[in-house]
């Protein structure tokens, strides 16, 4: 994967001086918000980066997000897939941004080494100079999205603008509002209803706990990594089979 041209060097020296401002905390004794600063500060910065990179006329193909990491870095032994599963099927087991931000940001720094091995650059694996690499921003626009999956879900209002894993850079989207109002771009439950209901959150269908789950693969019409995984509920499955049974009778 590319190194981008001409990076601006005031974003890399940005980048560079949170991430040394965080070295001085105990990881096993964070501060409140550090989960949640980790979530914010990456939104924002890939944003003003990725609009400098647009500007410049650049192939916005090679920094379109995943929607996971490509499959030698999920098998990898630092990779914790049920960390993943966790992430993306039951964004609602997070109370907070900072609890999130906290469980991804172990994940994010295996995807990072693993990321720097499979494609052969050490860029990636140095918080000075990341930034300028491609790959970068395929990793932490997955991540944002995730974080923006757990805001439609707890029915946060966020900012309009959404990573575009289609395509790369942003979109517009609608805003989703606390109290469980939704626009097209969410589904979130509204206040009181009954547990078993599914949840929806950036196109995932999400089961809640007691309900099994699989990933429909074959919903997919695009290579994997422009894929989102659809989730359905045994229920919704043993529907489909009983209309299919009943279609054949007829």
């Amino acid at each position: 994967m590319p190194i981008i041209p001409n990076f601006p060097l005031q974003l890399l020296a940005e980048h560079r001086a949170w991430h040394h401002a965080r070295m001085s905390v105990d990881p096993a004794n964070p501060p409140p918000g550090f989960g949640a600063d980790f979530l914010e500060f990456h939104r924002q910065f890939i944003r003003r980066a990725l609009d400098w990179y647009r500007r410049q006329g650049l192939d916005e193909r090679l920094v379109q997000p995943w929607v996971v990491p490509p499959e030698p870095i999920r098998a990898a032994p630092c990779y914790d897939r049920t960390a993943e599963a966790r992430i993306i099927r039951m964004p609602w087991s997070f109370a907070t941004a900072d609890e999130l931000g906290l469980f991804i940001e172990s994940l994010h720094n295996c995807i990072h080494q693993q990321s720097a091995l499979l494609y052969g650059e050490p860029d990636l694996n140095d918080l000075d100079v990341a930034p300028r690499s491609t790959v970068f921003y395929q990793i932490h626009g997955m991540i944002d999205n995730w974080y923006r999956a757990w805001e439609a879900v707890h029915g946060i209002r966020n900012d309009p603008v959404r990573i575009n894993a289609a395509g790369g850079g942003t979109r517009r989207d609608s805003k989703t509002v606390r109290g469980g109002r939704k626009g097209p771009a969410s589904r979130v439950r509204r206040p009181g209803a009954a547990p078993g209901r599914l949840r929806w959150a950036r196109g995932l269908r999400l089961s809640v706990r007691g309900a099994s789950l699989r990933t429909a693969r074959s919903d997919c019409r695009r290579p994997l990594h422009r894929c989102r995984p659809s989730l359905r509920s045994a229920d919704e499955t043993n529907r489909g089979a009983r209309r299919t049974a009943r279609r054949r009778r007829g």
